[in-house]
């Protein structure tokens, strides 16, 4: 299956790195997420399908942990930087492939780390593909971690950015927040950010039905990222991140995290 060339696009000239290293708001995702992925992943050495993996930032942190990873992504840029990043000690395997068709037997993999795909993917049926295939390639008992985008996340970044006397601000609200779609399918200016945005019990529906189990929401960035000064926070950032981490799982708090992370287990 060939990835929607709006989506490609946009990785091909926007550096995905810069962001998950960028201070303040990238280091709260990437902080938060390593977090998640200590609690909830299986222990090393387990065998890892980090799916739509970009260029390698968590792959390599997880490597470096001593897991088992192969790295999969649709776009060649991200896949030649995560191969040089692979190839330094501890190695992790790199696969050029789509999240709907992937390159693994089945039932062979620990757990899935699906961040990304499923809101590149605008399509449910797509959806249902790929996370049809991220069960398919998990052992019984193996664990999947999905992200999502929130639904009213432009809002609040807009708002936070002070953007709202901007031409035509309010349409662009009023078009993600009805029909979730970061764009007018028809119009995509080149190079811009494509994507689905979740309600976070779309996810939970969308997970229940590939037949997953034990289905739990968790807020990555929940409330931290709307701060002024998260910069200056998270130059030392223990105090902010046990704050976060009490609100992770509370209904009020997903709703305005940037994204949500839905942990399930393959029965």
């Amino acid at each position: 299956m060939e990835p929607d060339a709006r989506t490609t696009r946009h990785y091909e000239v926007k550096n995905e790195d810069a962001r998950l290293w960028a201070p303040g708001l990238g280091d709260l995702v990437r902080l938060r997420t390593w977090d998640l992925f200590r609690r909830h992943l299986p222990p090393p050495p387990a065998v890892v399908l980090d799916v739509g993996g970009g260029p390698g930032t968590h792959a390599r942190h997880l490597a470096d942990r001593g897991y088992a990873v192969t790295l999969i992504d649709p776009v060649a840029r991200h896949v030649g930087t995560a191969r040089a990043r692979g190839a330094a000690p501890p190695p992790f395997s790199v696969r050029l492939a789509d999240a709907r068709s992937l390159p693994v037997a089945g039932a062979s993999v620990d757990a899935v780390v699906l961040l990304g795909p499923l809101y590149h993917l605008v399509d449910p049926g797509d959806r249902a593909v790929a996370l049809a295939e991220a069960r398919r390639v998990l052992r019984p008992g193996g664990r999947l971690l999905a992200e999502v985008i929130g639904r009213h996340t432009w809002v609040l970044e807009s708002t936070a950015r002070g953007l709202l006397d901007q031409p035509g601000i309010f349409e662009s609200f009023d078009h993600t927040v009805s029909t979730g779609l970061s764009q007018d399918p028809d119009n995509v200016p080149d190079a811009s950010f494509w994507a689905y945005f979740h309600r976070p019990g779309e996810l939970a529906d969308e997970l229940a039905a590939a037949g997953f189990a034990g289905i739990e929401l968790v807020a990555v960035e929940s409330f931290a990222w709307l701060l002024g000064d998260l910069a200056r926070r998270m130059a030392a950032p223990d105090p902010l991140l046990r704050a976060v981490r009490l609100t992770e799982t509370e209904p009020s708090m997903l709703g305005c995290s940037a994204h949500v992370i839905g942990i399930a287990m393959r029965p």
